[in-house]
């Protein structure tokens, strides 16, 4: 590429950048509601990012596993949202800080199936909201985080398996 057509790529590209419309810009949620961040409940997270705690438990779809081998890293699924949701936000009640996520939906965007992976200190409820002009749309599920990651039930370690086998008389 010679030094010409770089140039005009340049500014094809800058002149492209500037037609981006405002409406498809996200809200920076951090910037705009940090007393959100900050809340230690679901629903004081809830009220600092919405403005009121009142729910209705419908128009929402949660999916996220039971039992989490590894609080690390637990998948969570928002497979429906109601139609003119304009934001939607996670959750969560085991970790000190009660706020996941923040999404701002386009108008023209199909608002179902986002998939994240979040991080759980330990068992508790995970909680979606789907803001529609004011009013609050949720579902909640308990996701139940395990220790070691064998899903609530681990090989005992070889010293206590021998063990065991000593106390049953196996080995002689």
């Amino acid at each position: 590429m010679n030094r010409r057509s770089f140039v005009k790529l340049g500014l094809g590209a800058v002149a492209v950048a500037g037609l981006v419309p405002s409406s498809l810009l996200a809200v920076d949620f951090r910037k705009e509601k940090p007393e959100a961040w900050k809340a230690k409940t679901p629903n004081d997270a809830i009220k600092a990012l919405f403005g009121s705690d009142k729910m209705e438990k419908s128009g929402v779809s949660l999916k996220a596993p039971e039992i989490a081998e590894n609080g690390a890293v637990i998948p969570i699924t928002i497979k429906e949202v109601p139609a003119g949701a304009k934001t939607v936000a996670v959750f969560q009640d085991a970790n000190p800080e009660s706020a996941v996520a923040a999404f701002t939906i386009h108008p023209r965007s199909v608002p179902n199936g986002y998939s994240i992976r979040i991080k759980m200190k330990k068992t508790g409820k995970v909680i979606v909201v789907a803001d529609v002009d004011g009013k609050l749309f949720y579902d909640e599920k308990t996701v139940k985080v395990t220790k070691g990651g064998c899903g609530g039930w681990c090989y005992p370690s070889p010293k206590k398996l021998a063990l065991n086998l000593i106390k049953k008389k196996i080995f002689k």
